[in-house]
């Protein structure tokens, strides 16, 4: 038997430690000849790291290379995560699950899941759920003096965790980086797969071992990788597609001229028997491709991505292919980082889940600055990828490796990572929320003018909480806070906007209506007492009157049954006396005032333009008498000069017929007073015989 070493270092990737080493020297020196880089966030982004292993688990469990932790949105609403966590000298090692009950901002204690009592190492955690949220542990453990599987299974959330389980049928030699999934219509298949060396002709293979009882018991293992060479297959994952087809990616060097590659297998009767190996990608040159994962979506499709050193100029990179034929065949790989520089990538880890799949890695990227951080990225399709996002928030240059990667069903993403920012190795959390908050800014409201109005905007809900509000009165006043009140200075319509954000950066906004009544009165001006003469024209002018608004309308009321409805007018007075006269002002919004004053209106004598046009009267009237006068003399002298003409001779008079006898004269009316003014002409005279 051979006798492993107190920390139980798989032995299946023997090169991969070297190659890991040789890559962090690399980075070191990078350190010193890349300049810092820093990316502005861009909302959504990723909230606040929280850190996963306190008390009991008072650190991080570190090995090389470096285990993740392993994290899983359950449909529940909880997130749950496994991570290997040291409790102290009495037990070393263990393996601890918490979980998160409001999307990642808080985690409950963790709970040790393994039940041995010596102190030795149980590390490399994977975690998984079947539909009822009942969580799957598998991980590598060292109670039986080499490195074995065991499992555990929690029904209460996480509460307590069942007897641990032996998977692996052999117990000579390593069995260590196991990875579990559930099936998706029978929970009680669970499906395993690790790297195990009990062959010493093949080397270390890629082993799978079932349960059909729930994990109570383990069938029989079964070998994956079907070459017959002594290589070192190692890494494997695995995932269960909706039609329970089991599918299982490792890294493989069978090839020697191609170097370590990416295989895939698959089991189309729930891991009874394995098809063929194939390659993921057939790469032309003798370069490194490892640190597969996997991962299926609702539709059934695969994607695997993985570490891959073909670019010389770049370092290693992240790659992702797909097979919408359950595996028969993959697209071409695509190139996931998007830096330029020739910083390397590592540990990726994929989830595909709400109609994107989700890839995260180890990026040193800004080495110069942060040393390693962790970066994702986004697909809907795999094809085509998001900028890449940072997803730890410190600044300082310390490490962050080996993620782990989650996206539930509303396309949140959460990540956990192991991180040196503290005091060594610890395991941080964080998440990316894509969700927009549900503003509630509060129903439409009329309020006085100068009133405390309430604002409340509690009512705003976001799926995993509100992290901010702010508020803008709409009159150039803002403040911030759920709550508050607000005065309105001055009457009119104002739209109130509330806005709030979350962690992530998701920002909505939600207005109100507010109505300020104008309740304050005009202030009339114009008026004050007066006094005029009758008949006189007196002005009145009120276009100075004041409203906080505006003056809408005007009254003059003058005290003698008489108004008028603007701003200025005239007015006589006919007659002489007091008065008391009124000024009422009114606002558009009914306010009125009125100002009473008193007019005095003066009785006077004629003035001399008054006798003036009286004498002008009698002048006319004189000059008529005169016209007339002048008519009458006219008349009677010619009456005069008619009596004075002499006689007209008889023979020349001609012969006139034998008057008549005159008729009796008509008696005499009785003498009258003479009227000087009568006009009466005297008779003719008459002419001659």
């Amino acid at each position: 038997m051979l006798r492993q070493p107190d920390r139980p270092v798989s032995f299946a990737p023997r090169m991969i430690p070297l190659g890991i080493t040789a890559v962090l020297l690399s980075a070191a020196i990078l350190a010193f000849l890349m300049p810092p880089a820093v990316a502005a966030s861009v909302a959504p982004y990723f909230g606040p790291n929280v850190q996963i292993d306190v008390p009991p688990a008072y650190r991080a469990s570190f090995s090389f290379p470096v285990p993740p932790p392993s994290i899983v949105a359950g449909t529940d609403g909880a997130v749950y995560l496994a991570f290997g966590g040291w409790s102290g000298s009495p037990t070393g090692d263990d393996i601890y699950v918490t979980k998160s009950l409001n999307d990642g901002r808080s985690w409950i204690s963790p709970v040790r899941v393994n039940d041995d009592s010596g102190a030795v190492s149980q590390i490399q955690p994977s975690l998984s759920l079947d539909p009822a949220n009942n969580i799957y542990v598998v991980w590598t453990d060292m109670r039986g003096g080499t490195n074995d599987v065991y499992f555990s299974k929690s029904v209460n959330g996480g509460a307590s965790f069942s007897a641990n389980v032996l998977v692996n049928d052999v117990v000579m030699n390593s069995q260590s980086e196991p990875h579990i999934a559930v099936d998706p219509v029978n929970p009680h298949l669970v499906h395993v797969v690790w790297t195990d060396s009990r062959s010493a002709v093949t080397g270390p293979d890629i082993y799978y071992a079932n349960s059909t009882n729930g994990g109570l018991s383990f069938n029989p293992s079964v070998r994956v990788n079907d070459d017959v060479a002594s290589t070192e297959q190692g890494q494997p994952a695995i995932a269960v597609a909706p039609n329970r087809d089991v599918y299982v990616v490792w890294r493989d060097p069978r090839s020697p001229a191609k170097g370590p590659d990416i295989y895939f297998s698959k089991s189309s009767d729930l891991g009874w028997t394995w098809a063929p190996n194939s390659y993921v990608y057939n790469d032309p040159g003798n370069v490194v491709q490892q640190d597969p994962t996997i991962a299926v979506d609702p539709a059934g499709r695969i994607y695997v991505a993985w570490t891959d050193s073909r670019n010389t100029n770049t370092g290693p990179d992240i790659y992702e292919a797909w097979s919408a034929s359950s595996g028969f065949t993959f697209s071409a790989s695509v190139q996931v980082n998007d830096d330029v520089g020739n910083a390397p990538q590592m540990n990726p880890s994929l989830a595909a889940n709400a109609g994107k799949v989700q890839l995260a890695w180890a990026d040193y990227r800004t080495g110069g600055s942060t040393n390693w951080d962790i970066y994702t990225a986004s697909s809907a399709d795999g094809v085509t990828w998001s900028r890449n996002m940072k997803v730890n928030d410190d600044t300082f240059s310390t490490y962050q490796v080996a993620p782990s990667i989650a996206v539930d069903a509303a396309g949140d993403v959460f990540a956990a990572f192991t991180d040196t920012r503290t005091t060594g190795w610890d395991v941080y959390a964080a998440t990316l929320d894509v969700v927009a908050p549900t503003p509630k800014a509060g129903l439409a409201v009329t309020v006085d003018q100068g009133a405390n109005v309430a604002f409340d905007g509690s009512g705003s809900s976001d799926n995993f909480g509100i992290a901010g509000y702010a508020w803008d009165f709409g009159d150039g006043a803002t403040a911030t806070g759920a709550s508050g009140t607000h005065v309105y200075a001055t009457p009119g319509g104002y739209t109130a906007t509330l806005t709030v954000w979350d962690d992530s950066g998701n920002t909505a906004t939600d207005t109100r209506s507010i109505t300020v009544r104008d309740i304050q009165a005009p202030v009339p001006h114009g008026t004050g007492d007066r006094t005029v003469d009758a008949g006189q024209s007196l002005y009145f002018d009120a276009s100075a009157s004041t409203d906080n608004v505006g003056v809408t309308s005007y009254r003059w009321d003058f005290g003698d049954n008489s108004s008028a409805a603007t701003a200025a007018a005239s007015h006589v007075y006919a007659r002489p006396g007091a008065y008391t006269a009124s000024l009422t002002v009114t606002d558009a919004a009914g306010n009125s005032a009125t100002s009473t004053f008193s007019v005095t209106v003066r009785a006077v004598s004629p003035k001399a333009s008054d006798l003036l046009g009286m004498i002008q009267v009698l002048e006319a009237i004189i000059a008529l008498l005169a016209a007339a006068l002048a008519f009458v003399g006219w008349l009677l002298f010619g009456m005069r000069k008619r009596e004075q003409r002499p006689p007209v001779p008889a023979s020349s008079r001609p012969m006139t017929p034998p008057r008549e006898p005159m008729p009796p004269l008509p008696q005499a009316p009785p003498p009258r007073e003479a009227d000087p003014l009568d006009m009466t002409f005297p008779p003719t005279p008459p002419n001659g015989p």
